[in-house]
């Protein structure tokens, strides 16, 4: 009758840790699967903040070069106002760009040379100063994107590594699920399959409760 009871828990043991077992093998497979996508995430999402970076030395070059351009042609420019060359004003004003063109005008509207409250120069214009926060704030757009793509990238690294230690947890689920089929005695099998159960447990809480899921194409 002993011997009896003693199959008969033994067998209860063995489908609870074959049920356990495969819970946590799953769990390997889904961790995996999490953190490989998760990875990939990061990758594009650290190039994309590289990308951005890019663009935004770029236009912070290109605001300079514009600006040291800019100043040659406004010398030229207030030099023909002061000498009262229309044909050499009228030339810059065609050759300019229409928003730097523009400035001239307004400059040249306000009188300097009889006006001694207009701005000395059309680089002290308040349209020139806004044109060049205009060009500031797009070179400042694209750091803030390069700087939230990469917030995404560490975001999507942390998942990543969040999901390898899961799997290596229910990788250690399965670990202890293979040594209570090899023991004999009822009570360390028992134990250590209330044990295996616990730890898979509270990995199935985090992983459902705990981490964001990615998805293929993200």
């Amino acid at each position: 009758m002993n011997n009896i009871n003693t199959d008969r828990n033994r067998d209860r043991i063995e489908l609870y840790n074959t049920f356990i077992l495969a819970i946590a093998t799953m769990g390997v497979a889904w961790c995996s699967y999490q953190a490989t996508l998760w990875g990939g995430i990061q990758t594009f999402r650290l190039a994309e903040s590289n990308k951005y970076s890019r663009l935004a030395q770029q236009k912070m070059i290109q605001s300079g070069q514009n600006k040291a351009m800019e100043e040659g042609v406004i010398i030229n420019f207030v030099d023909a106002v002061f000498a009262n060359n229309q044909s050499k004003i009228d030339y810059i004003l065609k050759g300019v760009r229409p928003e730097l063109a523009t400035i001239l005008s307004d400059w040249m509207k306000l009188q300097p040379l009889q006006n001694d409250t207009s701005p000395r120069h059309p680089m002290v214009m308040p349209e020139y100063e806004k044109l060049m926060e205009k060009r500031i704030d797009e070179s400042k757009q694209m750091t803030d994107r390069a700087d939230a793509a990469f917030k995404k990238g560490e975001d999507a690294n942390y998942n990543s590594d969040r999901y390898s230690f899961l799997g290596v947890v229910f990788s250690m689920v399965m670990f202890l699920g293979a040594i209570v089929t090899k023991l004999l005695r009822a009570g360390p099998r028992l134990g250590l399959a209330v044990i295996s159960t616990l730890i898979c447990f509270v990995a199935i809480v985090w992983v459902l409760c705990c981490l964001p899921i990615a998805h293929k194409g993200e």
